[in-house]
């Protein structure tokens, strides 16, 4: 463990795709990656799938993935530098099939679901560094399936000759309704599954630090990659369906920038 963090570090320490670096404020881009993923959260083998790239700012409304998951919503800076505002966030769900363990062991899916919550993000600098934080509060819209936050500070490392990179570290708090969701065993299920039943509570989810960045292709396409780590925490790190404690995440794409 020890091992891969101080790695994501060396190499400049989420659904992680664009440096904080990036140029304008008001830059705006969609584009389509390639991300390697595990099977599930706490998964010990891997897979591949298709995300979306978005960077969208208006006045107020917003879409975007660069704050490590798809979400989109309204903003506001009613005084000094900070922005609040509300947003509706993808929520990833479990796939079975994606997993021999959870096929083994009878598991059903976690269907994909939304989540709506606030968030307060602020922008500094640190000599010529850049810095973003935030802090975002989201409870899925289904109440039965709890509540996540994030706090996420992704520092800028690099802008030269049309190249960017930052780098990124989050921590993740979730619910008892939420971490029981992904990472416990209710007796039903042990008794279908064969794995003892577990109870998971509320606390920190997992920390995930990453390097992620941009590269200019001409004057309307940029190439955007992504690497992180993140080690589950708590119960969910004690769970039965944590095969791997740390996982990797890495994705690459291309974005059209208008």
């Amino acid at each position: 463990m020890a091992r891969r963090l101080t790695l994501a570090a060396g190499l400049a320490a989420c659904i992680a795709t664009q440096a904080y670096a990036q140029a304008a404020a008001d830059e705006k881009y969609i584009g389509v990656g390639l991300r390697l993923r595990p099977a599930y959260e706490g998964a010990d083998g891997s897979r591949a799938d298709v995300i979306p790239y978005v960077r969208l700012y208006g006045e107020h409304f917003f879409a975007r993935t660069t704050q490590g998951m798809l979400e989109g919503g309204w903003r506001t800076q009613p005084f000094g530098g900070v922005v609040f505002g509300a947003q509706l966030a993808y929520e990833e769900g479990r796939i079975t099939g994606d997993s021999a363990f959870l096929q083994e062991h009878n598991f059903e899916d976690l269907d994909p679901s939304g989540s709506a919550g606030l968030h307060a993000e602020g922008d500094w600098k640190i000599g010529a560094m850049p810095l973003n934080a935030l802090l975002r509060y989201r409870h899925d819209v289904d109440a039965d399936n709890g509540a996540q936050a994030d706090l996420r500070v992704t520092a800028g490392i690099l802008d030269r000759h049309g190249i960017r990179a930052g780098v990124f570290g989050q921590l993740t708090w979730s619910d008892d309704k939420s971490t029981q969701r992904y990472f416990g065993i209710t007796p039903g299920q042990s008794a279908t599954t064969g794995l003892p039943a577990y109870s998971a509570g509320s606390g920190m989810r997992r920390i995930e630090v990453g390097v992620l960045g941009d590269v200019d292709i001409s004057e309307h396409w940029i190439g955007l990659w992504g690497l992180n780590i993140r080690r589950l925490q708590g119960d969910a790190k004690d769970s039965p369906l944590a095969l791997d404690k740390t996982n990797l995440y890495a994705n690459a794409g291309v974005a059209y920038r208008f």
